[in-house]
């Protein structure tokens, strides 16, 4: 016998803010056995990979409570109804737009992580990491307003890195973005990104996706500043200020 280490990756198919996306979970084991002569054996079944819907800019800024640059500063995994999610805690280096402020903290809640030997990989999912500053569109969870989900899971998510060349800091695409497919064509009329309450911010329906602009694109190598201008002056027209109401004179 031999001591065999078995790492196990399989597909399955889940609802995450409405959307049906790939994705892959890894779970890491061992078994133990006795023999003259020790050896290690292991063992990958191939996963299909995460596929999603582009998000486009619109919809992301306004599925969003609120945008920011943040950095992680610890984090924690356990296990919930089977799944293992992570809750990493967050300073706000730079509020952008929405109910956030500079210098704040917060926890954010992702898919996957470690917990004992054991370990869930989610693809396409946001992935934060200490010390890492990524600039982030933030939902409140419905259940607990001091908590946070990334919109669009890691569409919602780019990373900021420096620019030596041009000495500035810039946003990039997630790394565990998976596959992106463009959003689908209506059979009808038209249904713009910006039409109603954005349950999903990945399920786009336009009657033309070639007219619109995918936030990937609009944030991918961008500069922080030059990102949080497309935001602020989107925030205005897609989160309008509720309308006063006055209350008739006697």
């Amino acid at each position: 016998m031999k001591l065999a280490c078995g790492l196990l990756r399989f597909f399955v198919s889940v609802g995450s803010l409405g959307a049906r996306v790939g994705v892959s979970v890894r779970v890491i084991g061992a078994a133990i056995g006795i023999a003259a002569v020790a050896g290690v054996g292991s063992f990958e079944r191939e996963a299909q990979a995460s596929v999603s819907i582009a998000v486009t800019f619109d919809a992301l800024v306004k599925d969003a409570d609120a945008v920011a640059v943040v950095t992680p500063v610890e984090h924690k995994s356990v296990w919930e109804n089977g799944r293992i999610y992570t809750y990493t805690r967050v300073k706000v280096d730079q509020a952008v737009a929405g109910d956030v402020a500079s210098g704040g903290e917060g926890w954010v809640r992702t898919m996957g992580g470690v917990v004992g030997k054991i370990g869930q990989r989610v693809e396409g999912e946001a992935v934060l990491t200490e010390g890492s500053s990524s600039f982030v569109f933030l939902r409140k969870q419905p259940d607990n307003t001091n908590n946070w989900i990334v919109s669009a899971r890691a569409q919602g998510q780019f990373p900021v890195v420096v620019d030596e060349a041009l000495r500035i800091r810039k946003l990039v695409r997630a790394n565990t973005l998976g596959a992106i497919l463009p959003p689908k064509p209506t059979q009808g009329g038209a249904q713009g990104a910006t039409t109603g309450p954005v349950a999903d911010p990945t399920k786009a329906f336009v009657a033309d996706p070639s007219t619109l602009r995918l936030a990937g694109e609009v944030f991918h190598e961008r500069s922080i500043d030059d990102a949080t201008r497309e935001v602020t002056t989107a925030w205005k027209r897609l989160h309008p200020a509720p309308a006063k109401t006055t209350t008739p004179s006697k």
